[in-house]
């Protein structure tokens, strides 16, 4: 009984022993992952909107109007859809878009700052409008189609060849531009994701749909280091509750008490 009581406790020793080995080999490896990461630590822009010093550009701006109002390349019959949504918002005063930021419009054109949170399990995408954007790395698949559901950022998993993140992106119901220019949720996205120098992000974007585009579509967009700024700062948003729309133009009112 005794030679028995000292196998189990043995036994158990060893077994706690093991659990303690694996543990620390699991986080070993987790430093390993971590050293092969890239460091795209900062915050990033893609238009001159932070605390740059600079003067107002009125180059930099016109080059951000001209990012919001992209045409995708659509078949004949989502250009017909567009150009009738577009004299339909012609006829009356266009709604703010309010707080929701969505993908791909986000990453397309934004004057939004973020900040890249680097993982081995995932890489996120922190917003100053208070959205988050997550790029699973950890190997998992998209949900099945009966368990999956458009939302404004999408599904996003990618993972790592070398040092360009890649991603793929499905079932997002967003706007594809700040124009409110569509694709149907059958749209998918392929980013390729790296950083060229110290200071500048590069995302080689391809969009396919086979509902709405006549052919793939494909941007490359650059994100530049902010200077002069060493926290993310949340841009607070009220709905456009201060907005209101009166005899067909948008106004300012005071804030609420």
């Amino acid at each position: 009984m005794n030679n028995l009581r000292g196998f189990r406790l043995a036994a158990l020793l060893m077994l706690i022993s093991v659990s303690s080995v694996s543990a620390e080999l699991n986080s070993a490896q987790r430093v390993r992952a971590f050293s092969k990461l890239p460091n795209w630590s900062g915050l990033w822009e893609q238009f001159e909107t932070g605390a740059t010093g600079a003067p107002d550009d009125p180059a930099e701006l016109k080059r951000m109007v001209e990012s919001f109002r992209l045409h995708p390349p659509y078949n004949a019959e989502w250009e017909a859809k567009s150009q009738a949504l577009k004299a339909a918002r012609a006829n009356k005063p266009d709604k703010p878009f309010g707080c929701i930021v969505g993908f791909p419009a986000m990453m397309i054109g934004s004057p939004y700052i973020f900040e890249a949170m680097v993982t081995p399990e995932e890489t996120a995408l922190i917003f100053s409008g208070r959205s988050t954007r997550h790029i699973y790395t950890d190997g998992r698949a998209h949900p099945p189609p009966d368990e999956i559901f458009a939302t404004p950022w999408g599904d996003s998993v990618g993972h790592w060849e070398g040092q360009t993140l890649v991603v793929d992106t499905v079932a997002t119901n967003w706007y594809a531009t700040w124009d409110r220019e569509t694709l149907s949720e059958q749209a998918r996205f392929t980013e390729r994701i790296r950083m060229l120098d110290k200071n500048t992000l590069e995302d080689q974007i391809t969009v396919e749909d086979p509902i709405a585009l006549s052919r793939p579509w494909k941007l490359t967009r650059q994100y530049h280091r902010v200077p002069n700024m060493n926290r993310l700062y949340d841009e607070v948003c009220e709905e456009n509750d201060r907005n209101p729309v009166v005899n067909g133009k948008f106004t300012l009112a005071p804030p609420k008490p």
